[in-house]
């Protein structure tokens, strides 16, 4: 399998660059977050997973892939160890909007920005920004998806339960320990009324702190498989038919 290191943007020089714009014109932009999701998995774990499946939608589709942001806007999880995340979003979308102004000035004509991070207010800022950029009339198109969207898929994006442990452990298996977890057989998540959501999670006392959804210790292979595929092609999709729309 392809190791991706002819498709990140920052390894290349100029050449190689001028030669994969010519050939599909588009530039994936992942997004993600530095914050705390359980003793099981890195702290990165949005980056990297964003990072990931772009990688993969390029050598599928065309074109290169940004180095991941590895700060987003912060949320309710905010005071989490190891959780760093920005506090404004003119912070935020100036990060974004100064990258796609220079890509821009570059010529290319489409900007996949892709979070893996999907708190409300990193979602609700990237809507704005969306909307925004759309209104200005500008030459490249952006195209903006959250991993939590894709509409094939069934399992509810979560923070740091299956949902998330499933996609990583499929990209970088080597960076999802489940046995840091106790085992569920004298150690059970023991929601009350059965809601994965709630405060209990952010008790550091709790055996899933700071795991905000159903038990990653259910994983499973196929189900893991089946969801990273239908995200991939989700974003394979949404990417061409935004690339036959461009001017």
């Amino acid at each position: 399998m392809s190791d991706y290191k002819n498709l990140q943007i920052e390894r290349l020089g100029p050449n190689r660059i001028y030669a994969a714009m010519k050939e599909q014109p588009v530039i994936y932009m992942p997004l993600g977050a530095i914050e705390w999701h359980g003793l099981h998995l890195p702290i990165g774990l949005d980056s990297m997973t964003s990072h990931s499946i772009c990688l993969r939608v390029a050598d599928r589709v065309g074109g290169l892939v940004m180095p991941p942001l590895y700060y987003g806007m912060t949320g309710s999880i905010g005071h989490h160890p190891w959780t760093i995340l920005l506090e404004k979003e003119e912070t935020f979308e100036q990060i974004i909007r100064d990258t796609l102004n220079r890509l821009e000035a570059f010529g290319v004509k489409v900007a996949v920005v892709f979070t893996g991070h999907f708190g409300r207010r990193q979602l609700a800022a990237l809507e704005a920004l969306s909307k925004s950029w759309k209104e200005e009339k500008h030459s490249l198109q952006l195209l903006y998806l959250s991993i939590s969207q894709c509409p094939t898929v069934e399992m509810r994006g979560d923070h740091g339960a299956i949902f998330e442990t499933s996609l990583l452990k499929q990209l970088e298996p080597d960076l999802v320990w489940l046995d840091n977890l106790p085992p569920q057989e004298t150690h059970p998540a023991n929601d009350p009324r059965g809601d994965s959501w709630g405060d209990h999670r952010r008790d550091p006392d709790n055996v899933l702190f700071g795991v905000l959804g159903d038990d990653p210790r259910d994983y499973d292979e196929e189900q893991a498989r089946v969801l990273l595929q239908k995200i991939t092609d989700w974003v394979a999709s949404e990417t061409t038919s935004t690339l036959k729309l461009k001017p």
